[in-house]
């Protein structure tokens, strides 16, 4: 397969997915990523090789990008991971306050609150 082909065979391809094995390297590529558990490196693999192509990039360079996706997305799936093991009561908003139910809470206090004002000003909350 030549360079224009396998870049017409990428553009057709979602980026976020590793295309259906053209050659040898991309089922190994695949298996070898699945085998190491880099699926973002997986998923980005096609997006990330045309984007180093066009700009001429070393291999340093397409390495050391592709190794910094798979660290951003571990990054986000450990951090949702221990948001989930936190176990945290179901999320709260000012919006859905219930003044009936806490009648010693006045709407003008929280509004008030909201602002960040008061604490630009360096005053204690009401």
């Amino acid at each position: 397969m030549t360079a224009t082909q396998s870049e017409e065979a990428t553009d057709q391809v979602p980026a976020r997915r590793m295309p259906l094995p053209g050659d040898p390297e991309d089922a190994l590529i695949d298996e070898v990523c699945r085998d190491l558990r880099l699926p973002a490196f997986r998923e980005r693999l096609v997006e990330l090789s045309t984007a180093a192509r066009r700009e001429q990039a070393t291999y340093k360079q397409f390495l050391l990008d592709l190794l910094q996706v798979e660290i951003a997305d571990r990054d986000v799936r450990r951090r949702q991971r221990l948001v989930r093991a936190a176990r945290f009561p179901r999320p709260k908003r000012l919006e859905d306050f219930d003044y009936e139910k806490n009648p010693n809470v006045s709407p003008e206090v929280v509004a008030d609150l909201k602002s960040p004002s008061w604490v630009q000003q360096g005053r204690r909350s009401s």
